[in-house]
């Protein structure tokens, strides 16, 4: 509130300024103070895995807890403001992914485990990446879900995957364009299209795929090898 006659009986008081540029100033900072607490919110709503929402996690691994305040505490995120007749309208937005991204901040065990391979004689042949198509199923999203086999054998996780590309490119990628076009940058020109089973997990975040089409995918050493470099694209309604 703008009030610059010193007889107003608001004038000095709190919250208000005596000219456009301060109430402006005045308005930013009382909005990033509440955009910082909703992404606080916000990140610890976010579903970890298939059985922790990321507060349930950080609850019961305590460097999880200190990271996030690291996170939040170092100011990553990229505010816009625009104004609107009397009002503010500011957004803020943080990156996932990247070094400076909130995964580079969570301390996670990767690429501890090698890829499955199938026993089925399947011949080789060689994908670029993976795409699931979720789009029918009643699917929740988490920055670490898994892809599993109907056999209850997970063949996409965290412990397959390199460090550096989950980090640099995220672990996991939702879309809900279809279009093939876009999917070269994520899975390359040659990925493997399969639709899903179903969900599992507590908090229905993972999906299952058919062993036999599992077998297919796994089958050549390049294509396990694209799987740890997180070439992975599952495809959702909303």
């Amino acid at each position: 509130k703008i009030v610059f006659d010193d007889e107003d009986p608001d004038f000095g008081k709190p919250n208000t300024a005596t000219n456009k540029s301060r109430s402006d100033l005045l308005a930013r900072k009382k909005a990033k103070e509440k955009l910082r607490i909703r992404i606080s919110q916000r990140l610890e709503s976010l579903l970890f895995d298939s059985n922790y929402s990321l507060y349930e996690y950080s609850k019961i691994a305590p460097k999880v807890r200190t990271r996030i305040n690291t996170f939040i505490s170092e100011e990553k995120e990229t505010f816009d403001f625009q104004p609107f007749k009397n009002q503010l309208i500011a957004k803020s937005t943080i990156k996932l992914s990247g070094k400076q991204g909130f995964l580079a901040y969570l301390p996670m065990d990767y690429g501890t485990e090698n890829v499955p391979v199938f026993a089925e004689e399947v011949l080789p042949e060689l994908y670029s990446g993976l795409v699931v198509d979720a789009r029918h199923l009643d699917l929740k999203k988490a920055l670490f879900p898994k892809i599993q086999s109907d056999r209850g054998l997970d063949i996409y996780s965290p412990v397959y995957v390199k460090e550096g590309y989950a980090i640099e490119t995220g672990y996991i990628v939702y879309r809900t364009d279809a279009t093939e076009s876009n999917f070269a940058k994520r899975v390359g020109k040659n990925p493997f299209f399969i639709v899903g089973l179903g969900v599992a997990g507590k908090n229905q975040t993972d999906i299952i795929l058919p062993t036999d089409e599992v077998a297919k995918l796994l089958s050549h050493p390049e294509t396990r090898k694209n799987l740890t470099r997180c070439r992975v694209m599952i495809l959702v309604s909303k």
